[in-house]
C-alpha cells in the first residue's frame, strides 16, 4: 500500500464499524483504498467517472463500476467514502443529501477532501521551497504541468488560484451542508501537501519515505502555526 493510500486508509478506518459492512466510495481512483477495505472483509462497492480508473480498480479484484454520484442507487450503506472527491460534485446539497439517504441506521458520511481557498503565500512559500529541495535532490520526474508553474512562478498564490478555482467547493461549504444534516460532524485537519508530489516523484525504495517526511513537516509546521494546513476531514454520523 503507497503512503498516500495508507494515510487515507487509516484515517477511513478509525470511524468504521469494526465488524465489517457494506461501504460505498464515490470516487474510488484506481481502487487501492477499495481493494485493501475489501481484504478487511468490507463489502465494498466503489464507483468513479474515469473507465480507466475503473478497469484499474476491477483488476484488483474491486467491485467497481463507471457512475457519476449522486446518480447511483444500490441500497444501503454502513459507509459513504467521500474520497477526494466531493469538492466537484455538483449540486452539493443533492450529493450530500442523497449519501445520508443511502446510510444504514448508525451509518456514517466520511470525506477527506481540502480546503483550497485557505491557501496564503507564507504556505505556498514553504511549498515551493520544499519541491525544490526534492527537485535538487533528483527525485521529481520532469513535466508535472501544476508543480512546474508552482516553481517557475513569483506570484505563486495567483498561480495556485488559477489551478482551483473553477467551480470547487471550499471546506467550508461542504462542512456546512454536512451539518444541515446530521447533527454531529466531526472535523479534523490533515497534510495534503504531498499529495501534488506523490505523482511526480521517482518510484524509488525511498519515495514513501519522501512523502511521509513532507506530510510530517507539514503536520509540524501547521501545529506551530507556522504554515496553514491544507487537508480537511470530515465524519457525519448518522
Amino acid at each position: 500500500m503507497q503512503f498516500e493510500t495508507r494515510c487515507t486508509y487509516n484515517f477511513v478506518k478509525r470511524f468504521l464499524p469494526s465488524a465489517g459492512g457494506r461501504i460505498l466510495e464515490v470516487g474510488c481512483g484506481t481502487g487501492e483504498l477499495a481493494a485493501s477495505l475489501a481484504n478487511d472483509g468490507y463489502a465494498v462497492l466503489a464507483i468513479d467517472s474515469d473507465p480507466d480508473s475503473i478497469a484499474a480498480a476491477q483488476r484488483l479484484g474491486v467491485e467497481a463500476r463507471i457512475a457519476t454520484w449522486p446518480d447511483v442507487n444500490d441500497g444501503q450503506f454502513d459507509a459513504v467514502l467521500f474520497t477526494r472527491s466531493l469538492h466537484h460534485i455538483h449540486p452539493l446539497d443533492e450529493s450530500v443529501g442523497r449519501a445520508a439517504e443511502s446510510l444504514t441506521e448508525g451509518g456514517r458520511i466520511i470525506v477527506e477532501d481540502f480546503a483550497y481557498d485557505s491557501v496564503d503565500e507564507k504556505t505556498l512559500c514553504w511549498f515551493r521551497s520544499a519541491i525544490r529541495l526534492l527537485e535538487a535532490a533528483g527525485v521529481l520526474i520532469a513535466g508535472d504541468e501544476f508543480v512546474q508553474k508552482i516553481l517557475s512562478k513569483t506570484q505563486t498564490l495567483n498561480t495556485w488560484r488559477q489551478n482551483h478555482e473553477n467551480e470547487l467547493h471550499t471546506a467550508t461549504e461542504m462542512g456546512a451542508q454536512l451539518q444541515k444534516i446530521f447533527s454531529q460532524v466531526i472535523q479534523e485537519n490533515a497534510p495534503y501537501y504531498f499529495r501534488y508530489i506523490a505523482g511526480v516523484i521517482a518510484p524509488t525504495e525511498k519515495r514513501d519515505g519522501i512523502l511521509q517526511a513532507f506530510a510530517e513537516q507539514e503536520e509540524t509546521l501547521a501545529a506551530a502555526d507556522c504554515i496553514v494546513p491544507l487537508g480537511r476531514r470530515f465524519v457525519a454520523l448518522k
